[in-house]
């Protein structure tokens, strides 16, 4: 079936300017066309007026955790529900993040393989959601980033179901990936600084030593998958870099080192400020424990200044929201958008960048992020354009119609005003 939606403000996220009183002709699950509604070719398409509407690409949520619903702190957090309990939320979150324009997504971190089925599933069309490039569980060490108890009360056994699995040295780290290479993962994550989330290992401790990340980083590579690492340390972010890995999450204590090591080695950082931002500030008033607010309003501003800079010196940034705790809900990556404009001070057009081209094409999704002819019809359209007003996007309602792969899987395109051509 062919549908024109026409006389939209058209924002490519190409890099180009928007096109005011546009036209999109989609054919199937393909745009076919677009450009300048005056222009726009005859054809027998379904037409769709969208006048006072604004269409760009669907969002991505480069660093989703499907698993996460409510969580507040770290002696909690993913170890006391069962493995059944966080299958569940992880399809009901990509459900929700799809009707919030999340057409595509990257989970970085799931209880036992939970990503990679709500991905297959979705794929087959038994269960709508959002597109899903999935890791399985972090690749962690003894006194690292995942290891949130004391060892008197959690064992090693334990972990075979929670949100890491822990190694000891590197052929131990071959050997999780080559294990979650079989179970079907689209890209590995592993851990190598501590976090303001675990008070035994806080964000400024190195964590894996530089062999055991590098047996991750080659083993991954030699199966053609590609590495995010948690990095927030100084050390980290360099160890990190100079491994090869694709993506660095977070890069709190980013120094001039490690920005020229990023560029060397062509990585992108997907920072998840807005997630930080709202700990330092709000935490308490959602029962977040002090020492964990404490832990983030150190890191803040440090946070924001790293960030900062590696925008200027043209790092690619990619929009993620580690979202679903108690003050930071899934679908907080329109938060992190929010947040590159008014607190790092990008312009509205290179926010929305971060959440579409940028974001799809480092996690994989090459046939989408972009309103171009021959890419994914996955779109949304709004009511408020976000390049005059970046807060709008984060609105409720502003979001008023989702289309995946040329489909209107959420709200609708003003079935009164479709006629015939």
């Amino acid at each position: 079936m062919s549908i024109a939606l026409t006389n939209a403000t058209v924002v490519p996220c190409t890099g180009e300017e928007p096109i005011e009183h546009g036209t999109l002709v989609l054919e199937g699950d393909r745009i076919a066309w677009v450009g300048p509604s005056t222009e726009a070719p005859e054809s027998g398409a379904e037409q769709v007026d969208c006048t006072g509407k604004t269409i760009m690409p669907g969002l991505c949520d480069a660093h989703a955790h499907l698993v996460y619903d409510d969580v507040s702190d770290a002696y909690t957090i993913e170890l006391s529900k069962p493995v059944e309990q966080a299958a569940i939320d992880g399809v009901l979150h990509a459900a929700k993040l799809l009707r919030l324009g999340f057409t595509s997504i990257r989970d970085v971190g799931t209880r036992g393989n939970v990503a990679v089925l709500v991905r297959d599933e979705i794929v087959r069309g038994r269960l709508r959601g959002s597109r899903v490039k999935a890791c399985k569980q972090i690749i962690s060490v003894w006194g690292g980033l995942g290891d949130f108890h004391p060892t008197h009360i959690f064992k090693r056994e334990q972990y075979a179901t929670a949100l890491t699995e822990i190694v000891t040295g590197p052929w131990e780290a071959r050997n999780a990936v080559r294990q979650q290479v079989k179970d079907g993962v689209d890209w590995v994550k592993v851990e190598a600084s501590g976090t303001g989330f675990n008070p035994l290992c806080p964000a400024e401790r190195d964590t894996i030593s530089a062999e055991e990340l590098q047996a991750v980083v080659d083993e991954a590579t030699d199966k053609g998958k590609p590495v995010a690492c948690h990095a927030e340390s100084r050390n980290s972010i360099i160890k990190a870099a100079r491994a090869g890995v694709r993506t660095i999450e977070h890069a709190i204590y980013l120094d001039d080192e490690g920005l020229e090591a990023i560029l060397e080695h062509d990585v992108a950082v997907c920072p998840t400020l807005g997630l930080y931002t709202a700990y330092a500030e709000k935490g308490l008033e959602f029962g977040i424990p002090p020492e964990v607010v404490t832990n983030h309003r150190r890191t803040h501003e440090k946070h924001v200044e790293a960030i900062r800079k590696a925008h200027e010196s043209g790092v690619v940034i990619i929009a993620g929201s580690d979202s679903g705790l108690s003050n930071f809900p899934q679908g907080g990556a329109l938060e992190e958008i929010c947040a590159y404009v008014e607190v790092i001070g990008m312009s509205p057009h290179e926010a929305l960048l971060t959440a579409t081209r940028n974001a799809n094409r480092v996690i994989g999704f090459d046939d989408a992020g972009t309103v171009e002819p021959g890419k994914r019809a996955d779109l949304i359209v709004l009511g408020e354009n976000p390049l005059e007003r970046i807060r709008a996007i984060a609105e409720p309602g502003t979001v008023e119609a989702v289309l995946q792969g040329g489909e209107v899987v959420s709200g609708a395109l003003a079935p009164a005003a479709v006629t015939s051509a």
